[in-house]
């Protein structure tokens, strides 16, 4: 779990961020948390596992909030499946004690988050800024960020 300064540090950095970023916070942050529930599992660590999954399906809600369905048509729709199925896999991981479970969850977050690199770094000077092309795609929301799944 994140110490004290480290949870001050992320708060300070989600509300000063663009959308672009904290989507960025929001994959690493995925990733930390199933790689520490993997620990957890590997452990022995039921209670540890379970608030570590409940934390993960937080943060694909949050991910799955930050989608624009009416801009991002399709796009926006298959990302929100994706996120979907790693919630329901992170729950099937937690029922089954299956650490390959959860390693398949944080390998599929590593390949959005490629994914969603691989995006920003399309973004050229002079163009849309990241957040407007984002958005205008419906990867991001231009609404206000809650996120509640740093704690």
């Amino acid at each position: 779990m994140l110490c004290q300064l480290q949870k001050t540090y992320l708060e300070a950095e989600v509300l000063t961020a663009s959308p672009v970023r904290l989507i960025e916070i929001l994959f690493e942050l995925g990733i930390s948390t199933i790689e520490s529930a993997r620990e957890c599992c590997r452990n022995g660590d039921i209670l540890g596992r379970g608030q570590l999954v409940t934390k993960g399906v937080e943060i694909l809600a949050e991910l799955t909030n930050s989608l624009d369905f009416e801009a991002g048509g399709d796009l926006a729709k298959n990302y929100a499946r994706l996120y979907d199925y790693c919630q329901r896999r992170l729950l099937e991981a937690h029922t089954r004690q299956s650490e390959p479970m959860l390693e398949e969850v944080q390998s599929l977050l590593c390949e959005l988050r490629e994914a969603w690199q691989a995006v920003v770094a399309t973004c050229t000077p002079g163009c849309l800024s990241d957040d407007e092309l984002l958005a205008e795609h419906g990867l991001v929301s231009t609404g206000e960020p809650r996120f509640s799944c740093l704690g």
